[in-house]
């Protein structure tokens, strides 16, 4: 079953290295676990993740300590199927030298004949490494079901991105494009908070980027040139100087977070771009984000964080926006920004419109109302002593016009409390002003992740 798949360019530092083990007993079906894992491996081939496998079913605590040690360091995550049953001396053994997250797979009984003895006996084994591992502190995710039933796929996904997400909690890699704008004091997170989440803290100077992407040739930006015409309309209504200028800032960027192994960017986003470079950055933030690399504006690191999380655990592309107005009449709030927002989110009658900055009157930037659609909302942030905190909510974007010039939201809250007690609550509590929203139903997970590095919660 050896085998290495490499990870897809869908996010700049999105790549989770996993261990995958079949155990077996002899004294099971071992035809039957063969071919059960043979499956499994091309359902795991089907994700996007870099693989370290076992050759056959491992039948031997021998065999598992020896990989553990061949694979010490080198894995994220331990994808541990109990093929059949086996004892927990197993598990014990390979958690213990990997000091990894694992994912217990348990696999459906295939013996359905009444009255006949099990064949595989694979949730017994799960439950058993389930227990040892709760005994033991290693942090772990229950899987069931075979690898050609429908939904496996996505279950197998979900918790694969859990772990990619628990991993970035603890590692985050951000290049700050620029300081933040004066007044903003929330967005460069103070020691503490850096040091609890692991933030790693990368410059790019903004007079340099400036100078190096103008002096781009031509020939070196047709591509991004393509793609946005491809994804945006309105483009040719723009003065050419503004499109051009975000082809350069893109192409530039782009392989300065490549280069630096970023897993996200926080872009000081005025005045610089409009006074010095003469384009705006939101049309290069909302093109990043939507190829997967979570962008915030005005240099915010947490927020970008929060994005980045909410894009692991869901899939989606994440919005960031301030909040910008409450609607008691649809018990709605509304999320805004000036004109970043990934392409893919717009409205389907509306698609993503080119448009100029409705202060500066600069291009380009992004005119749409977001798709309706249930979306999760996550912000990461400072409480007053310097520890994290985050907000959770959920709700639905609801399917209305666009309600403010740039990139706007309008969000129906989940629950019963009044909105306007929600906000002023939020509010009084001193939560940071910018929140980020993806689309999907993730916020079981998100308080499971944040609860398991003591990160406390409030429901939005």
């Amino acid at each position: 079953m050896s085998a290495t798949v490499q990870p897809s360019s869908i996010a700049v530092g999105a790549r989770l290295r996993v261990g995958f083990v079949c155990f077996g007993r002899a004294t099971f079906d071992v035809d039957a676990a063969n071919e059960l894992a043979r499956q499994s491996m091309f359902a795991l081939q089907r994700q996007t993740v870099t693989i370290r496998a076992a050759e056959h079913l491992v039948t031997s605590v021998h065999t598992a300590e020896d990989l553990a040690e061949a694979w010490a360091g080198e894995v994220d995550v331990l994808l541990a199927q109990f093929t059949t049953f086996v004892d927990g001396r197993f598990i014990d053994v390979m958690a213990k030298r990997l000091s990894v997250p694992v994912i217990v797979w348990g696999i459906r009984e295939p013996n359905q004949h009444p009255g006949e003895r099990l064949s595989l006996n694979s949730l017994t084994g799960a439950n058993m490494a389930a227990a040892r591992l709760n005994r033991i502190g290693t942090p772990f995710l229950f899987l069931y079901g075979n690898p050609d039933e429908p939904g496996f796929d996505a279950r197998l996904n979900g918790r694969l991105r859990y772990w990619l997400a628990w991993k970035r909690l603890r590692q985050f890699t951000i290049v700050t494009l620029g300081d933040a704008p004066d007044g903003f004091h929330f967005s460069m997170p103070g020691p503490s908070a850096q040091s609890i989440l692991g933030i790693d803290v990368k410059h790019i100077n903004l007079n340099e980027i400036f100078e190096r992407a103008l002096r781009l040739d031509s020939k070196e930006i047709t591509t991004q040139l393509d793609l946005v015409q491809q994804k945006v309309r309105g483009i040719s209504r723009l003065p050419e100087e503004n499109v051009q200028k975000f082809a350069r800032m893109m192409t530039v960027l782009q392989a300065d977070l490549q280069e630096m192994d970023a897993d996200a960017v926080a872009v000081r986003c005025w005045p610089e771009f409009f006074t010095e470079f003469g384009a705006a950055a939101c049309s290069t933030l909302s093109a990043l984000i939507d190829q997967g690399v979570m962008a915030s504006c005005e240099a915010d690191i947490l927020g970008a964080l929060s994005m980045d999380v909410l894009h692991l655990l869901s899939g989606s592309p994440a919005y960031l926006g301030d909040l910008v107005e409450v609607d008691e009449s649809q018990q709605a709030v509304v999320f805004w920004h000036c004109g970043a927002g990934a392409f893919s989110l717009a409205r389907e009658d509306t698609g993503a419109v080119a448009g100029v900055h409705p202060n500066r009157n600069v291009g380009f930037t992004l005119e749409f109302g977001l798709k309706p659609g249930r979306v999760t909302i996550l912000r990461i942030g400072e409480a007053a002593d310097g520890s994290v905190r985050a907000l959770i909510g959920e709700g639905e974007v609801l399917d209305v016009p666009q309600r403010f010039r740039g990139t706007s939201a309008t969000v129906r809250l989940d629950g019963e409390t009044s909105v306007f007690d929600r906000v002023s609550r939020v509010i009084q509590e001193g939560f940071e002003p910018h929140y980020a929203l993806a689309y999907g139903s993730v916020s079981m997970e998100l308080e499971q992740l944040l609860h398991s590095y003591s990160i406390p919660t409030t429901k939005f």
